[in-house]
């Protein structure tokens, strides 16, 4: 009985002992309970939370429900699972808080989410709460993320919603309740996160603020690069202008090769806080690689498969295109990007946001940049979207053009702002352009509808990318000759006649035609010439008589002079031609690999050899090539005679060019030669050629008036030698390559510039107008000749002449 009495004593003692232990448990949760309540009262501001408060008897009632806790059960009591803590921040639920109350309360003044009833916690248990079921990419049996989940699929579903202003778009707000807690879930602002795959769009209303959300949108620790809807010159403008607002370094072209420039761009972009500006139409060939890379589109698209190509290159994080409501119907890529793209994510409240924080410092910023340098957007605005630029609008007319050019740069760019916002009236505000630029961009109803102003005698310092000292009479273009004025011609002086008056009096032409009227062009096999009275015609001769044929190969001048070459003419066809040129000077191994690209091209192909190529590429021989076009300028071992032309002349050329045409046949099949040669070449040819007949189409294709066929690729090669600027350069040193080379004896470094002067001024357009065309006037000023070809073929001479500056 002895020992069956101290057993009851000592369990009896045991379970007093555990039952006081178990009241001083209940005594701690309840008063962490306490506290916490009092913390999520302070915390929420408009939010009911039921208090978890409770009296030492009903606790000690709940008590008696619980078994023994085990060490196990204290360790999890302790340290409660990663779901409960993100639902339910508390302090530790059974460690009673040594600091006063109100130091407790400061310490969790920051939790808003409710608390879970200790009651719950000690009926339910703990050990049903996993870590991974807050997890939003599983299936989650919390209601919470479920609710949540089902707003975000259903706004993506649905990418072409209503998206006219930044902000239309409400943040996605849900009220749930939990069934399993018992208690309502704040309201949660779901933000859908942004997927690199997917393509975005920012739409304005406002064309002034498609710039500020340029700004609005690039942050710190970026790299970016911005596709402008704009050449090269009006860059300066926007770089200083996003520089000034984001006091983020800007980088824009500088005046080097394409592979100097892709080399300058990755290394500029390799740091954060980098923005690159670059015109539309010159993808640089850079890789973006990190999480916080951008491309950024800055008005819509014109072309849907130029712009997969340019992000799909980039591989940037974030693709964005920002553009004006007012943009979308121009073009026919409207559709197909609206499909492809989706409204940013981020659009909303806090993005509006931060755009209207910027406008006091973006119009700040815009008010500061010179009116001069707003001036350079103004005709390259026209030119862009003129009919022969990359964002041509068919449906405006010259006046239309010119009108919205006319608001772009008094409203958007804020040119002479203060005359404006004085009352001035917009027509007197305008820059003036030169005649030549009104000719090459056909805007002679705008100018005779008075919206554009012309500068009789415009200088090299003018803004027209067509400035020269002295303009003769333009040419009409096509696609206003039936709406203008017969008799009527540009402003000059009075000694300048009008062109189509110059051609009938010269015989060539009896009246101007339309393009209706142009004679059919045929094709002609066997070996033919063409006799250019005009050395400009060469290159839009040479395309055009290139596209007219599936396989095409050009034979040209000099090795280093391919490349640019390439890049012309990749430009003035169109593009469903593939133009093909070796990827290194003088070797075999380039020329075959440049051959075998171009045999198996699927598309109609161009391929840019040197005439000096003797031995042909053996793959030539598996495909029929339709033509071979011969153009190009020898050097004469001597002085040639002054009369004759300084680039396309020489005796040597004319002996060489048929003897390396001839031998090219027997490595070809190709049953169309022809060649482009001068009129003081002609004769000689004949003499030296007799199976080398002039081309029974020739006289009607280089007519200078709107009934030649080639009146239209003359347009695009002024178009296009208007922007390729560095392409020009190019070309022009090459040249100067090729007439150094004869010693300074021979020839001295005042012809050897000079002679490069002419070939800029006819062929390229670069120069004044002594060296040009009357027909065809330079579009821009001389180029400058880089200091190392100075050194190399001595030419200071020449630029203390004042024949060339070095830059």
């Amino acid at each position: 009985m002895l020992p069956a009495l101290l057993d009851n004593i000592c369990l009896g003692g045991l379970r007093v002992e555990r039952l006081s232990s178990l009241a001083h448990a209940a005594e701690c949760l309840a008063a962490a309970a306490s506290t916490l309540s009092e913390a999520a009262r302070a915390a929420a501001e408009s939010m009911a939370f039921e208090s978890a408060s409770g009296t030492k008897d009903d606790t000690m009632e709940a008590t008696k429900t619980i078994n023994d806790p085990t060490p196990e059960e204290s360790e999890l009591l302790t340290d409660p699972p990663l779901s409960l803590i993100l639902l339910n921040p508390a302090p530790d639920p059974i460690s009673l808080p040594t600091e006063p109350e109100s130091d407790d309360v400061e310490k969790h003044d920051e939790e808003v989410e409710p608390s879970v009833d200790i009651e719950d916690i000690l009926t339910t248990g703990l050990g049903g709460y996993e870590p991974d079921v807050i997890e939003i990419d599983k299936d989650d049996e919390v209601s919470i993320y479920e609710s949540v989940s089902e707003p975000v699929a259903d706004f993506q579903e649905h990418p072409d919603m209503h998206d006219d202003i930044p902000g239309d778009e409400p943040p996605v707000e849900t009220h749930t309740e939990d069934s399993s807690l018992g208690h309502a879930v704040i309201p949660t602002e779901v933000e859908t996160p942004i997927n690199p795959k997917q393509a975005y769009r920012i739409i304005v209303e406002n064309e002034f603020d498609v710039l500020l959300s340029v700004c609005a949108l690039i942050e710190k620790n970026q790299r970016v690069i911005c596709y402008m809807p704009c050449g090269t010159p009006p860059l300066s403008l926007y770089k200083q202008l996003i520089e000034g607002v984001t006091s983020i370094p800007v980088c824009v072209p500088e005046r080097m090769s394409s592979a100097k420039q892709d080399a300058a761009y990755r290394g500029f972009l390799q740091n954060d806080n980098s923005i690159v500006l670059i015109p539309g139409t010159i993808p640089p060939n850079v890789v973006m690689e990190g999480t916080n890379t951008w491309v950024i589109h800055v008005g819509w698209p014109p072309n849907h498969e130029k712009y997969l190509s340019q992000i799909k290159k980039h591989q940037a994080r974030n693709n964005v295109v920002i553009a004006c409501s007012g943009d979308l119907d121009l073009y026919s890529s409207r559709a197909p990007l609206m499909a492809r793209t989706q409204i940013w994510p981020k659009c909303g409240d806090p993005f509006t946001a931060s755009v209207n924080a910027l406008r006091q410092s973006f119009e700040q910023t815009l008010a500061k940049i010179p009116d001069h340098v707003k001036e350079k957007v103004y005709p390259d605005w026209i030119q862009y979207h003129g009919s022969y630029g990359p964002r041509y609008v068919k449906a405006w007319n010259s006046i239309a053009l010119v009108q919205q050019a006319n608001y772009y740069l008094l409203h958007v760019v804020k040119y002479r702002r203060k005359s404006l916002n004085s009352g001035a009236a917009e027509e007197e505000l305008l820059p003036e352009v030169s005649s030549g630029f009104i000719a090459q961009n056909s805007l002679q109803l705008a100018f005779q509808a008075g919206v554009i102003h012309v500068k009789h005698d415009s200088g090299l310092n003018h803004i027209s990318s067509l400035a020269q000292t002295d303009i003769k009479s333009p040419t009409l273009s096509a696609s206003e000759v039936n709406g203008s004025t017969a008799g009527t011609s540009i402003p000059g002086p009075s000694n300048r006649l009008h062109l189509s008056e110059k051609i009938k009096r010269k015989g060539s032409i009896s009246s101007a035609g339309t393009p209706s009227e142009q004679v059919d062009f045929k094709l002609a096999p066997g070996h033919t010439y063409f006799t250019i009275d005009e050395e400009f015609d060469a290159i839009p001769l040479m395309c055009f008589i290139a596209g007219k044929y599936d396989k095409a190969i050009c034979f040209l001048e000099g090795q280093g002079s391919l490349r640019h070459y390439q890049k012309l003419f990749s430009k003035i066809l169109p593009s469903t031609s593939l133009v093909i040129a070796p990827e290194m000077t003088n070797s075999d191994q380039a020329n075959n690999d440049a051959a075998s690209r171009f045999v198996s091209s699927s598309v109609s192909a161009v391929l840019l050899l040197t005439y000096s190529t003797t031995n042909l590429p053996s793959v030539l021989r598996e495909r029929k090539v339709g033509c071979c076009v011969y153009w190009g300028f020898h050097l004469p071992l001597k002085q040639g005679s002054p009369h004759l032309s300084d680039f396309s002349h020489i005796i040597n050329w004319i002996l060489l060019h048929p003897r390396v045409a001839k031998k090219h046949r027997d490595q070809l099949t190709c049953p169309s030669t022809t060649m482009i040669v001068s009129k003081s070449q002609q004769s000689e040819l004949k003499r030296q050629s007799t199976d080398v007949k002039e081309h029974p189409g020739a006289r009607a294709l280089l007519d200078l008036g709107p009934k030649s066929v080639l009146w239209s690729m003359r347009n695009t090669t002024v178009s296009v030698l208007m922007t390729e600027e560095t392409t020009a350069k190019g070309l022009y040193v090459n040249r100067i390559y090729g007439l150094g080379t004869v010693s300074r004896t021979e020839r001295s470094a005042e012809e050897v510039v000079r002679m490069a002067n002419r070939y800029s001024a006819k062929i390229l357009l670069r120069g004044v107008a002594e060296d040009a065309s009357e027909n065809f006037p330079p579009v821009a000023g001389k180029l400058p000749i880089p200091r190392t070809v100075v050194d190399r073929f001595t030419l200071q001479p020449a630029i203390d002449a004042g024949l060339a500056s070095i830059g």
